[in-house]
C-alpha cells in the first residue's frame, strides 16, 4: 500500500520527519537511559533506507549531515581555550601524539591479524585514529572548555586529524605509485592553507567586524560563510574538510566570546539543527540486517571497535594522569576522542576505490562508527556533570569589560572606551543599567534606549556586547554583583571630572567601587567623541617610581590596547627628560616607536600638545592626596577630551 510513497521525497515531509526525530529521539533515549547521541543515531537507523525506508539518503539529508559534521569540528575550534593552549602547548602535543600513535598502531595491528594487507591496515588505523567531537555539546553545556584536560583534548584533535590525514595520504600515494612531487605539493598546500586560515583570516575578520559587520545577523552569516569556504578550499587542496572546519573555528575563536548573544546563536544553531541532523544521517548508513546476517562483518567490526576503544581509553588515561586530571575529566577526554563519524567512513571508501579494502571492511567501519558514538555518548553523559568547571582567574583584561550606564549623554564615550579595551581580546562589553528598588515602570523605555545605544557603539568598535538592567539595593551593589555574575575582568566607571570635599576622591559611588572591586577600574570622564585622535599617556615622576608601578603598568596596557584597536598613533607626555624616561618605558614593554614628549608641567602644559579627538590616559597616583589633585587638574585642563584614570585592583 505504501509502494511509491516511501521514501518520502516531498521537502516539507522530509523536513517534518527529520525534526520529529530530532525532537523525539533524545526524549525516547532518555526514557531507556541511553545518551541523546544514541537516540538520534538509532532513530536514523530505524527510519532510514535499510529498515523502514521512511527517509532516503537524498541530497537534503546528506547535505545537512555533512554540514553537521563540519559544525561539530567548527564548534570544537570555537571552544578551544586559546590562552590555555598557548600557556601549555605541550599538553595538546603530548596527548595528540598518544591518542594518534597508540590507536594507529593498535588498530593497524588488529587489522593485519584480521587478514588485511599492511597498506590497508594503515588506512583503517588512520581512519579510526582521527576522531570527531561528538560530545562537544556537553563540554559547551557545562562550560568545561577551559579545563586543562579539555584544552589538551581540543588541541590534540588537530594533531590527531592531521597525522591521520598524512598517513592516509601516504598509504593512498603508495597504492597509486605517486612520486615525491605529490608530497611537495601536498606539504606546500597544507602550509599555505594553514597560514591563510590562522593568520590572514583573523585579520580579515577584525576588519569586517569593525566595518560592514556591525550587525549580529551579518556577523553570524559571515562565520557560517567562512566555515563553508574553508571546508571547500580544504577539499580542493587535498585536506580533509573536517581539519579545515576545526582550523577556521580556531581562527574565529576570539570573535565569539562565550556568554554573548552571537555565541548563543552559534551554539543553538548547531545543537538544534546541524549536529542532530548529522547524527540522524549517520544512523541511516547502518544496515542492521546485513550486518547481523554476516558474521564476518560483525566480527571485523567488533574487533576494530574493541581496538579503537581500548587504545583511545589508554591514551586518555595516561595523558590525563600526566595532566593531573580527575577521573571524570579523564573519562570525558576519552569520550571526546573515541567518537567516530562520516570522516572515518569517507577514508575507507576512498581506500575501497583504490582497491585496498573490500566492501566488508567498509560495512565494519560503519558498525564501528555506531558503536563508538554510543560509547562516547554514554561515557560523556555520565562524566561531564562530575567535572569541575574552572575559574576565570587568568582571563585577559578585555575579556569582560563591565560598563554601568545611566546617562544618555555619556553612553557613547564610556562604551567606546570599554570597547577599545575589550576588542583586542575579542572580548565583550557588559553594559548594565542599575535601577534602585522601587524604580518606576516608565524607566524601562529609557533602559532599552540606553541598551540599544551601548550595543551600537560597541559593535561599531569591533567588540561584542551584552546589555541588560538589574534592580539592586544600591548602585554600588549592582555594579559589584554584575562583575561577579558576568566574570568581569575590568570595569569602566563614568566620572564628572571632579569631586567635592565630602565626596572623597572620585565621588562616593566610584570610590566604593574602587575599594571593593576585584578587577581594575577605569575611571572615565567622557569628552567629545572624534575619530582619528591619538592615544596620549600622561606620566609624572611619581608614576615611574616603584610605588606607582602598578598603576603605570595598567595605564600603558590600556593605552596600547586602545591604540592598536583604533589604529592611531601613541604618545607619552611626561614632565621628565624623554631620554631618561625611554629606558623606564622599555621596562614596561612599551615599543620603541612610541613617541615620548617632555613638557615643563603636567597637566598644565598638556593642553597645548593635544589634538582634536585625543584620548588621554593617566595612571592612578600612588597617594590619595596626589590622586585628588592630579586627576582633577588633568580633567579640568583638557575639558574637551576623554580622560581615563586607571586604578589597578
Amino acid at each position: 500500500m505504501l509502494d511509491g510513497l516511501l521514501p518520502l521525497v516531498d521537502p516539507g515531509a522530509v523536513f517534518a520527519v527529520l525534526f520529529l526525530l530530532v525532537l523525539l529521539g533524545p526524549l525516547a533515549a532518555e526514557r531507556v537511559r541511553l545518551p541523546a547521541v544514541a537516540g538520534l543515531i538509532l532513530a536514523g537507523t530505524i527510519v532510514g533506507p535499510n529498515v523502514l525506508g521512511v527517509l532516503g539518503r537524498g541530497s537534503f539529508i546528506v547535505t545537512l549531515g555533512y554540514v553537521g559534521l563540519l559544525y561539530l569540528m567548527f564548534q570544537g575550534g570555537l571552544d578551544l581555550d586559546l590562552d590555555g593552549f598557548r600557556r601549555r602547548p605541550a599538553d595538546s602535543l603530548a596527548f595528540g601524539v598518544l591518542t594518534t600513535l597508540v590507536p594507529l598502531l593498535g588498530v593497524a595491528w588488529v587489522a593485519v591479524r584480521l587478514g588485511l594487507s599492511a597498506p590497508a591496515a594503515l588506512v583503517v588505523g588512520a581512519a579510526l585514529t582521527s576522531h570527531t567531537l561528538l560530545v562537544q555539546p556537553l563540554v559547551a553545556r557545562y562550560h568545561l572548555g577551559r579545563t586543562r584536560g579539555m584544552t589538551a583534548t581540543l588541541g590534540a584533535t588537530l594533531v590527531a586529524n592531521l597525522v591521520a590525514l598524512l598517513v592516509l595520504a601516504g598509504a593512498l600515494a603508495a597504492a597509486r605509485d605517486a612520486g615525491w612531487g605529490f608530497w611537495v605539493l601536498f606539504g606546500l598546500a597544507l602550509t599555505v592553507y594553514g597560514a591563510a586560515v590562522l593568520v590572514l583570516l583573523p585579520r580579515l575578520t577584525r576588519w569586517f567586524f569593525t566595518g560592514l559587520g556591525q550587525d549580529r545577523q551579518v556577523r553570524l552569516t559571515y562565520l557560517l560563510s567562512g566555515l563553508g569556504v574553508a571546508a571547500l578550499v580544504a577539499r580542493l587542496v587535498g585536506i580533509e574538510p573536517i581539519v579545515g572546519a576545526f582550523l577556521v573555528g580556531v581562527a574565529f575563536n576570539r570573535f565569539v566570546p562565550s556568554g554573548t548573544l552571537i555565541a548563543e546563536r552559534v551554539q543553538t544553531l548547531g545543537s538544534s539543527l546541524f549536529i542532530p541532523a548529522f547524527l540522524v544521517a549517520t544512523g541511516m548508513l547502518l544496515d542492521p540486517v546485513a550486518i547481523a546476517t554476516d558474521p564476518a562483518t560483525l566480527g571485523i567490526g567488533a574487533a576494530l571497535l574493541a581496538a579503537t576503544a581500548v587504545t583511545k581509553w589508554l591514551a586518555a588515561e595516561v595523558s590525563g594522569l600526566v595532566l593531573r586530571a580527575s577521573g571524570p575529566e579523564r573519562r570525558l577526554m576519552f569520550a571526546l576522542t573515541v567518537g567516530q563519524a562520516a570522516g572515518a567512513l569517507a577514508a575507507v571508501v576512498v581506500a575501497q576505490e583504490a582497491g585496498l579494502v573490500d566492501r566488508r571492511v567498509v560495512d565494519a567501519v560503519v558498525l564501528v562508527i555506531l558503536g563508538a558514538a554510543l560509547l562516547a555518548g554514554a561515557v560523556g553523559e555520565r562524566a561531564a556533570p562530575l567535572v569541575e568547571a574552572p575559574e576565570d582567574d587568568e582571563a585577559p583584561l578585555g575579556t569582560r569589560v563591565v560598563v554601568p550606564v545611566s546617562n544618555p549623554a555619556t553612553v557613547e564615550g564610556l562604551v567606546r572606551v570599554a570597547a577599545l579595551v575589550a576588542a583586542p581580546d575579542s572580548g565583550a562589553v557588559v553594559s548594565v543599567n542599575v535601577q534602585p528598588l522601587g524604580a518606576e515602570v516608565g524607566a524601562r523605555r529609557a533602559v532599552r534606549e540606553l541598551a540599544a545605544e551601548a550595543e551600537r557603539v560597541a559593535l561599531a568598535a569591533g567588540a561584542e556586547v551584552v546589555t541588560g538592567a538589574r534592580v539592586d539595593a544600591s548602585i554600588v551593589g549592582g555594579v559589584l554583583h554584575t562583575i561577579a555574575e558576568r566574570s568581569g575582568t575590568a570595569v569602566v566607571m563614568g566620572w564628572k571630572g571632579w569631586a567635592s570635599g565630602r565626596e572623597g576622591l572620585f565621588g562616593t559611588v566610584i570610590d566604593q567601587v574602587v575599594e571593593q572591586s576585584p578587577v581594575p577600574v577605569l575611571v572615565c570622564r567622557p569628552g567629545d567623541v572624534v575619530d582619528g585622535g591619538r592615544v596620549v599617556v600622561v606620566l609624572t615622576g611619581d608614576d615611574l617610581s616603584p610605588a606607582g608601578r602598578r598603576g603605570t603598568t595598567l595605564a600603558l596596557e590600556v593605552a596600547l590596547r586602545a591604540a592598536r584597536q583604533a589604529k592611531v598613533p601613541r604618545l607619552v607626555v611626561t614632565d621628565r627628560d624623554p631620554a631618561a624616561v625611554r629606558p623606564a618605558l622599555r621596562g614596561f614593554g612599551v615599543p620603541e616607536d612610541v613617541q615620548v614628549l617632555g613638557v615643563d608641567r603636567v597637566p598644565a602644559g598638556l593642553g597645548e600638545e593635544l589634538e582634536s579627538g585625543d584620548l588621554v590616559i593617566a595612571a592612578v597616583p600612588p597617594t590619595p592626596a596626589a590622586l585628588r589633585g592630579e586627576a582633577t587638574d588633568l580633567a579640568r585642563s583638557v575639558p574637551a577630551h576623554t580622560v581615563v584614570v586607571c586604578v589597578p585592583r
